[in-house]
């Protein structure tokens, strides 16, 4: 049974770093010991991790440059004012770590399976109508 909304998501997003850090390390390990054949010969799986690991770098540069931003400038405050471009960009990184974790559970074993397109959008529609209802349980109770 799901305990909290904020315990799922913790937990989704750690098993998807486990999973790219294992991959990253079965990749680093390979090209130190000059291997043949290595994992990323697999097209699918070189699309995916390179994907990934370009978005991780653009996170990392962004919230780098975020930063700065936040500890240099001093918003002024007026009545009823919200800072718009902090809300954004937490919701760019939530929507990337989203994303990121989505596929890496959804679209790499269908792709490397060979699911069939309607399987895969069949079980993201139950993916999101149970989150969506997830959600809203949360938000009703108050937890």
């Amino acid at each position: 049974m799901v305990e909290s909304f904020r315990q799922t998501f913790i937990t989704f997003a750690l098993i998807g770093i486990f999973i790219f850090a294992g991959i990253a390390f079965i990749v680093q390990t390979q090209t130190d010991n000059s291997v043949n054949g290595t994992i990323l010969d697999n097209d699918i799986i070189f699309t995916v991790y390179n994907r990934t690991n370009l978005t991780l770098l653009e996170f990392r540069d962004n919230s780098s440059e975020q930063k700065g931003n936040f500890e240099s400038e001093f918003p002024e405050r007026g009545f009823g004012s919200l800072i718009i471009f902090a809300i954004v960009g937490v919701g760019n990184v939530f929507t990337g770590m989203i994303l990121g974790v989505y596929n890496i559970f959804i679209i790499l074993p269908a792709r490397v399976l060979n699911i069939s397109p309607v399987v895969i959008g069949t079980l993201t529609s139950i993916l999101i109508v149970s989150l969506v209802l997830l959600v809203w349980r949360v938000y009703r109770t108050g937890a």
